[in-house]
């Protein structure tokens, strides 16, 4: 199973594969989680932060700004974007393993470099 993961992944690290990441993106985007009340999502954030409690303008202005970058719909009470949510997680994925394979790219040039002196 893992290897096949690893040859899916690899598949959407090819440069060539752009238009199936947005065909993947665009499927992935009407999955939302359900839809929790604003009152129900203050008694959460309140359990989680102890120290004081959250008032509702701090939770809204919070949620605005989630709504803003796409995590969040406010139209019926609040419900995560889990579809986008995941689009952002696999291009900061990629992003980062494009990174990393340029990285050490340049380490193994500077190996050689060194070896070569």
């Amino acid at each position: 199973m893992r290897s096949e993961l690893e040859l899916s992944f690899g598949k959407l690290m090819n440069p060539r594969m752009m238009t199936g990441l947005m065909l993947l993106y665009s499927l992935l985007e009407p999955i939302k989680g359900p839809n929790v009340a604003p009152k129900d999502v203050r008694k959460s954030v309140n359990k989680i932060i102890d120290e004081r409690k959250v008032s509702k303008q701090s939770i809204t202005n919070a949620a605005r700004r989630l709504e803003e970058a796409h995590l969040i719909d406010r139209t019926e009470g609040y419900s995560v974007n889990y579809g986008y949510v995941t689009s952002v997680l696999l291009n900061a994925l990629l992003d980062l393993t494009q990174k990393v394979t340029e990285l050490e790219e340049e380490l193994e040039e500077l190996k050689e470099d060194l070896v070569m002196s």
